[in-house]
């Protein structure tokens, strides 16, 4: 037995020598006519596989699902509503009338808007000229945005215009009174403009969207005129049919028009007066150029520049995590 016992560890000092402490095992075990047990993995828990297999097939964080839902949940938001005053540059106004043999123009009308304040007492919120925003920063300066601007357009009644073209078959080139019953033109409900803007905040007082705060904000954006158009001329009044869901809105009909597109750089001031509250004034001028637009008979179409004062109460949120 000692004879056999030497000789082992002869045989084991060469195999360590040679290769590591795992191989020495195995080469005992072999001399010894023994096999070695090798000890099975440790079990899989099925709780642990199925949290395995969620973790792979779940969406992750950057996938585009996500981005979308943080997008409204997160981030600053901002919600106002406001009131405005319209000044307009004189517009010629074209009348296209093929059921009556008139092709014309009326150059250089002056128009007015209708600013009436006292309607939003009366608790009328849509009646009067108003403004919508609604937009997000996506980061501290910068923002996106949608506006509504409700404006209202109306020619000045009586006043002396040149009217050039053809009128009932018969050519014309002169100066007319416009009176109601000749030439009435107004975009009462509204010349609104629907538009996107690219927002821009400076900070000039306080920390940025924080209480009694003062930043500049700045604004361009490009958008779809949707008009109502009221309208007499020559005697001859339009009828866009009643104010119903079925009637709404249309390109050629309807109470409102798709009948053009808009432009408008805007810039202003922002006071938080109390956050999330705060006031916003503006002054705005817009580019507008409007076609198709339905007179008796047949249709218009006029370019219109406005230069445009706004106040608006508006509100914001952070979303659901802090910046």
């Amino acid at each position: 037995m000692f004879f056999v016992t030497k000789f082992l560890y002869q045989r084991a000092g060469l195999l360590y020598r040679k290769s590591t402490g795992f191989t020495l095992l195995v080469a005992l075990a072999m001399c010894t006519g023994t096999q070695a047990q090798v000890a099975p993995p440790p079990p899989v828990s099925i709780l642990a596989s199925d949290t395995y297999a969620y973790s792979i097939l779940r969406p992750t964080l950057d996938s585009p699902g996500q981005r979308f839902v943080k997008f409204f949940t997160e981030g600053e938001w901002y919600f106002s509503f406001g009131t405005n005053k319209e000044y307009f540059a004189p517009t010629d106004i074209h009348i296209s009338q093929p059921n009556l043999n008139s092709d014309f123009t009326v150059h250089n009308v002056h128009g007015h808007d209708e600013f009436d304040i006292g309607e939003f007492a009366s608790g009328d919120l849509f009646g009067p000229q108003y403004n919508i925003r609604i937009g997000r920063f996506i980061n501290k300066k910068w923002a996106i945005e949608l506006s509504f601007d409700h404006t209202k357009y109306t020619s000045t009644s009586n006043q002396i215009a040149n009217v050039s073209g053809i009128v009932n078959g018969v050519p014309a080139n002169g100066n007319q009174v416009l009176s109601d019953s000749y030439f009435r033109w107004q975009l009462h409900n509204g010349a609104n403009h629907l538009m996107v803007n690219a927002v821009y905040r400076e900070p000039l007082y306080g920390e940025l969207n924080e209480s009694l705060s003062l930043a500049f904000i700045g604004k361009a954006g490009v958008g779809i005129m949707v008009p109502h158009v009221d309208n007499t001329i020559m005697g001859n009044s339009n009828n866009v049919g009643q104010k119903t869901l079925a009637n709404a809105i249309g390109i050629h009909n309807g109470w409102w028009q798709f009948g053009g597109v808009t432009t408008g750089l805007e810039a202003g001031l922002r006071f938080v007066v109390w956050k999330p509250v705060y006031i916003e004034v503006t002054d705005k001028l817009a580019y507008a150029s409007m076609w198709s637009l339905p007179v008796y008979g047949g249709t218009a179409s006029q370019s219109l520049w406005m230069n445009e004062v706004i106040f608006s109460v508006g509100y914001t949120f952070d979303g659901t995590k802090s910046r």
